[in-house]
């Protein structure tokens, strides 16, 4: 989306501190200011790290500063793990003092695999819970995370481009199913065409269309860059039928099965110099995967270091030719999270929605991964937090297709994840590209597999929240608005009582996710709920007998730092008042804000207080409400906090009774991080 005139103008002074060959227009390029001014897409999916593990202290993503993260049980924040008797929080690899002596910071980067099977994913996620991680693994290592010192390249890479701090993986499981919803958009979990391929090893002998396929059939060139007999068994084509029985010189054969000339004899360097043979004689595909070799692939044991260096590589390769690499759309993303810890819960579907559930099991989203959109209309450090998969490459590749006349669709995503998971189109502005390749950190310094093996694994020797960069960063706009009210407490026989929480998602174009916990006093959830665009749901949590006796302590979360929390005793004074959060614009700057409507339906007038529990500094702002009367007022949020607001509402009739405001306003505009 295009920019106001004040955000572009900030993108483009980010982008000039960017050094390097940055240049101001790319020589032989015409331009429409569209999608379809992107050539190439390519596309490098590397191995097993999750979003907190690499990204949690980078500056201004939803990192280990969250101030939304949910609570597990005891009250504690979800960053503070149970680690068999006691508790850990995350802690960084090279911190260590490993016994023998080892270099830690060789250790941050040789640190081996965990276990991340359906099985134990699945006990991690815990049905959202996400409270099990150190007994689901096995091991603290999954709390293990890495620096901007440790991977310095991996943050230049989202400190020059764009990166999405909301962008899952597809399943809740291992490698072979994440890369084929990559490449396909589904595994098949009705088991009707060789499925279902929902656990790591079950990847062969699937029947059903690829995206390849689809490219194939609509006359878009493409290609996969891999050595065959040295790919890591990460090429999903690979996993269908049609592509492993491809009669030789076929397609199929030939573009998803072959290999790269060996020109030097290491994998990766052969693919970069396949890439770069390509780029100088303008035979570059239309769309590219890349499939690396093991050393290169960024698994545990190996080496980020080694990663780093041939998604340089293959940058370098795409820069042979300037226009190339300035019409090129480069995603580099993250099959699956290994063991690592996240602590954004993943959006699930709700029970019975078609396609998402195995054997009565969530099959997704699995938990956050990387995700950076290397590109010309990507440049500038931006954020984007737009709910994402595996299969919101398939709809960027969808959208692009159809712009440049040759539309290739994708069958087999289900209609949920179409709804909550974006195209990523719109971590893009396509009127303001930023053309070059700007200067990067030097990546030759690799180690090798050999050089990991010996190494012992470290073991934390602090137990504190991390501390994440301080700062901020240009922020995308998105597509939903959540809103989300304590409704009201209804009251039945024999000790009934329950809380009704209303759910909305008002003047958006796509559906949100929403999530609701009990905190404390009762047990079950949490409670899975997807709004449309425009759309409202509601329902209803018991807090009395069997559940508590009167007392709810309930959570909403929703995609980008959403948070609602509702506390109270539904047999205190509190019952008889009410707080309502709206959003319109202020009457006094016109633009948008958040509104409270307080209500009195007691005998006696009550004094509610606001506080700004982060953002604003001033404050606090009483209300005192006549018995049976109401009040209101506004809070801008957009026209001083850059859309974000935090605020707390109490009681004076009740201390037990508060209700916590936490989210972002969206105007389609260009914002800032929270």
């Amino acid at each position: 989306m295009a920019l106001s005139a004040s955000a572009a103008a900030g993108a483009a002074v980010a982008s000039t501190a960017l050094g390097g060959t940055t240049r101001a227009s790319a020589a032989g390029l015409s331009t429409t200011g569209t999608i379809a001014d992107a050539r190439h897409v390519v596309i490098l999916m590397q191995e097993n790290r999750s979003f907190d593990h690499y990204f949690g202290m980078l500056k201004g993503v939803r990192g280990f500063a969250d101030r939304s993260a949910i609570q597990v049980a005891g009250g504690y924040s979800v960053f503070n793990q149970p680690n068999g008797l006691g508790r850990q929080y995350p802690w960084q690899f090279s911190a260590t003092k490993p016994a023998g002596g080892a270099d830690p910071e060789r250790l941050a980067q040789c640190n081996g695999d965990l276990s991340h099977a359906w099985s134990d994913q699945h006990k991690a996620w815990n049905g959202g819970k996400l409270d099990s991680w150190v007994s689901a693994k096995g091991n603290v290592r999954t709390l293990g995370h890495l620096t901007r010192a440790d991977i310095p390249f991996h943050y230049a890479l989202a400190d020059n481009w764009t990166v999405n701090d909301a962008y899952f993986c597809s399943v809740l499981s291992a490698t072979g199913p994440n890369r084929t919803y990559h490449w396909s958009g589904q595994i098949d979990p009705d088991g009707t065409a060789g499925g279902p391929a929902h656990d790591g090893g079950d990847e062969s002998g699937l029947r059903w269309q690829t995206y390849a396929e689809a490219l194939e059939a609509a006359g878009v060139s493409w290609k996969v860059y891999q050595n065959a007999a040295d790919n890591y068994g990460d090429n999903a084509l690979a996993y269908f039928t049609q592509f492993s029985s491809a009669p030789a010189g076929s397609p199929l054969a030939v573009k998803g099965m072959g290999s790269v000339p060996k020109k030097t004899g290491r994998t990766p360097d052969d693919i970069a110099a396949a890439i770069r043979a390509d780029v100088v004689a303008g035979t570059l595909p239309q769309v590219s995967w890349i499939v690396p070799d093991q050393a290169s692939s960024e698994h545990p044991y190996a080496t980020p270091a080694d990663g780093a260096h041939f998604v340089h590589m293959v940058m370098d390769a795409l820069n042979a030719d300037p226009d190339v690499f300035d019409s090129t759309v480069l995603f580099l993303n993250y099959d699956e999270n290994d063991g690592f810890f996240d602590h954004v819960p993943p959006p699930a579907a709700p029970a019975g929605t078609a396609g998402e559930f195995y054997n009565g099991t969530n099959i997704g989203l699995g938990f956050r991964v990387p995700l950076i959109a290397i590109s010309p209309w990507t440049r500038g450090g931006w954020v984007s937090s737009e709910v994402s998969d595996h299969t919101s490459v398939l709809r960027f590749l969808e959208r692009w297709t159809a712009a440049v006349g040759k539309p290739a669709t994708c069958p087999n995503i289900s209609a949920w994840r179409r709804k909550v998971c974006g195209d990523l189109t719109g971590m893009f502005d396509f009127a303001n590209p930023v053309y070059g390749l700007p200067a990067l950190p030097n990546t030759d310094a690799t180690i090798g597999l050999a050089a990991c093996g010996p190494l012992p694994n470290p073991a934390p020797v602090d137990n504190k929240l991390p501390q994440q960069e301080p700062g901020t960063r240009p922020a995308r706009a998105l597509p939903y608005q959540p809103n989300a009210n304590l409704d009201h407490l209804e009251f039945g026989s024999g000790g009934v009582m329950k809380v009704w929480i209303a759910m909305a998602n008002p003047g958006a174009a796509g559906a949100a996710h929403f999530a609701a916990y009990a905190n404390a006093y009762r047990s079950g959830g949490p409670w899975q709920y997807t709004v449309d665009g425009g759309g409202s749901t509601s329902d209803f949590f018991n807090c009395g007998t069997g559940f508590g006796g009167g007392p709810y302590d309930l959570g909403v979360v929703g995609p980008n730092r959403f948070l609602r929390r509702f506390k109270g005793d539904a047999t205190k004074p509190g019952k008889l008042v009410s707080v309502t959060a709206s959003y319109a614009n202020a009457p006094t700057t016109g633009k948008l804000a958040l509104w409270f409507a307080f209500a009195n339906t007691g005998t006696a007038a009550v004094t509610f207080t606001v506080t700004s529990t982060n953002y604003r500094t001033d404050g606090p702002w009483t209300y005192t409400v006549p018995a049976g009367g109401t009040a209101s007022d506004f809070f801008n949020a957009v026209a001083y906090n850059n859309g974000w607001y935090d605020f707390t509402v109490t009681v004076d009739s009740d201390p037990t009774w508060s209700q916590r405001f936490t989210g972002h306003l969206e105007t389609g505009a260009a914002s800032v991080s929270g």
